[in-house]
């Protein structure tokens, strides 16, 4: 798949900042030369000059009366502009090094509260290679772009210029009347009845659980990353696909040590699983990048290479199989049969019977498989990690759970209502570990007001960027309280804190708001609760043994036991490429 719409970006970009200025030397100095003045430039040397001096000239001023005509904008509407802030190289790039340091190499979020706290404000505009982007934490203004506000904004037509090459045009890539047509083709799969039939997660459980027992009993480590992104894989083989022989967890698993083979994300895998699972991962780490160093950057870089396609390529390769199966199969239904709606139809066969057009439902099934298998995977993963930080927490979760259920109760849709303890926890883990950290929206409009308790923020341009870092605005101490770097379930069974987070929702956001809040949010707390029940029926302890068989890469750097936050308290290095991970995070299970 060949993506064109970025480099016609570029190029349309790239006109509106060199045309106007070398037009305008054009007609001055052909104008000179008609009239025959002495000023006229003489020598191609000196009219070169003139054209090259003429972009800085143009530019600068361009900008200065875009700021002045923004100010201008802003006090007239009673708003202002967030701060900027202040670049200390040409063109911005010192903070395009920092963002894509930050954004790869440091602890998830951080870059952003480095740079708001520079001036000293929860909402700031910075520019890199002149293009205008926000960035912020506050509660307030990502109500708004999200919820209050959603007529205003979209995804952005850069945001779906960078997701293109990898989510084509699926529901996370789409805005207006597209991105309600997704929205209603996989609404109907997360109905109560679709999300409480919990038979496939007993299956794939009960695979899971084996690995971790025979783990135990060699005392031998085990890469949960690699095992909870398996389990998804195969539950949403059934749920998405229809499909109970994909069999993930039945391969061979990665092997931890210093030596481990590593992929983009987590362990390298082989084999065809293999294959897409590197693919996957590996452009989800190249989307991220592109988002770091901005729209020009990026854009100009993959001009006549994009990265992305081969690795789409591989996971198409993955699916193709799936879909054309599904085509084949409505095409061959009897004509009475075309019409009738099957109670156990799968989401694949949905989407075959509303289309034949076979881009389109590789890109919604690449959508939700993004969400179905990395984001839940990654819930699972950081429970576990934070049971093995904090013993104590496992001790109280595992007796409410023993407590319901004993030793070999299954678990039910209502009864897991009754566990408020692990919601408490999971809930816990979202806050410290969300699963999406950086997301953002761009008005559809210039000079769009954002209403806040601070006051009201002028966003200027139609498609400017604007970030927000959830794990920023989850470890806000004037809203958490002075602990919000604390991992503590309590904070959501004490009514004093729990009520802050219900007079403020936006305040928490793992799985986002307003109308395009997550729609398989209840899935994720049901599948998770059903899984971790599995585990403290069967485990008593974790124990984490990054040290002694992760990769170095998997490790935090020594740097971070002198630093401030959670940085100290990490023994797993949290990271984003499009959703959270670690390299590898590997406890030992004790039963």
């Amino acid at each position: 798949m060949f993506d064109i719409a970025y480099r016609l970006w570029l190029l349309r970009q790239l006109s509106k900042l060199f045309i106007p200025p070398l037009a305008a030397v054009y007609i001055a100095l052909r104008f000179l030369e008609q009239s025959s003045t002495s000023f006229a430039p003489k020598g191609i040397l000196a009219q070169a000059a003139c054209y090259v001096l003429s972009l800085p000239v143009y530019w600068a001023g361009w900008i200065q009366l875009s700021n002045w005509d923004n100010e201008r904008r802003a006090k007239k509407l009673g708003a202002r502009l967030p701060p900027l802030i202040k670049s200390k190289k040409f063109g911005g790039l010192d903070l395009k090094e920092r963002l894509v340091h930050g954004m790869s190499n440091d602890y998830v979020g951080v870059v952003f509260d480095e740079l708001l706290d520079e001036v000293g404000a929860d909402t700031a505009r910075l520019s890199i290679l002149w293009s205008e982007r926000i960035i912020t934490r506050d509660p307030d203004v990502v109500k708004f772009m999200v919820s209050t506000g959603f007529p205003h904004f979209g995804k952005g037509e850069q945001a779906q210029i960078r997701f293109r090459s990898f989510l084509g045009k699926g529901i996370f890539a789409s805005d207006g009347e597209r991105a309600k047509m997704h929205r209603a083709l996989a609404r109907p799969y997360f109905a109560r009845e679709r999300i409480s039939d919990y038979n496939a997660f007993q299956r794939h459980s009960a695979k899971v659980c084996d690995i971790l027992i025979n783990c135990a009993k060699e005392s031998k480590p085990c890469d949960v990353q690699d095992l909870f992104a398996r389990f998804t894989m195969d539950t949403a083989g059934e749920f998405l696909f229809g499909r109970d022989d994909f069999n993930t967890l039945d391969m061979p698993l990665a092997q931890p040590g210093a030596q481990m083979a590593e992929g983009a994300k987590s362990a390298a895998v082989e084999g065809a699983y293999g294959s897409f699972v590197n693919a996957f991962e590996a452009v989800q780490v190249l989307i991220n990048k592109r988002l770091a160093v901005g729209m020009y950057g990026w854009t100009m870089a993959e001009f006549f290479n994009d990265p992305v396609k081969e690795h789409r390529r591989i996971v198409d390769s993955y699916l193709e199989p799936l879909v054309h199966e599904a085509v084949q199969r409505r095409k061959n239904l009897k004509p009475e049969e075309k019409g009738e709606k099957q109670e156990y139809e799968t989401f694949l066969d949905h989407l075959a019977d509303s289309t034949s057009d076979v881009p389109l439902i590789k890109d919604q099934l690449l959508n939700i498989l993004l969400a179905a298998r990395d984001t839940t995977a990654q819930l699972f993963s950081w429970t576990c990690y934070a049971l093995a930080l904090h013993p104590d927490v496992m001790n109280r979760l595992r007796q409410e759970v023993l407590s319901t259920y004993g030793e070999s109760g299954v678990p039910t849709y209502e009864s897991i209502k009754t566990l408020k303890y692990l919601r408490a926890v999971l809930d816990e883990v979202l806050r410290i570990f969300a699963p999406v950290p950086i997301n953002g929206r761009a008005p559809f409009n210039d000079a769009t007001v954002v209403p806040t308790r601070q006051g009201p923020l002028y966003f200027s341009a139609a498609g400017m960027p604007c970030n927000w870092s959830v794990p920023s605005m989850h470890k806000r101490k004037d809203l958490w309280g002075e602990d919000a770097d604390e991992f503590d379930p309590d904070r959501w069974i004490d009514p004093e804190r729990s009520r802050k987070v219900v007079e403020n929702p936006f305040m928490f956001l793992p799985f986002n708001g307003g109308p395009r809040i997550c729609l398989g949010q209840q899935f994720v707390y049901n599948e998770a609760s059903f899984v971790m029940v599995r585990l403290m029926q069967l485990f008593d302890r974790f124990t984490l043994a990054q040290k002694e068989a992760a990769p170095n890469s998997a490790l935090p750097p020594a740097s971070w036991k002198k630093s401030k936050g959670r940085k100290p308290i990490e023994e797993a290095w949290p990271r984003n490429a499009m959703t959270l991970y670690s390299k590898v995070r590997i406890p030992h299970p004790t039963p």
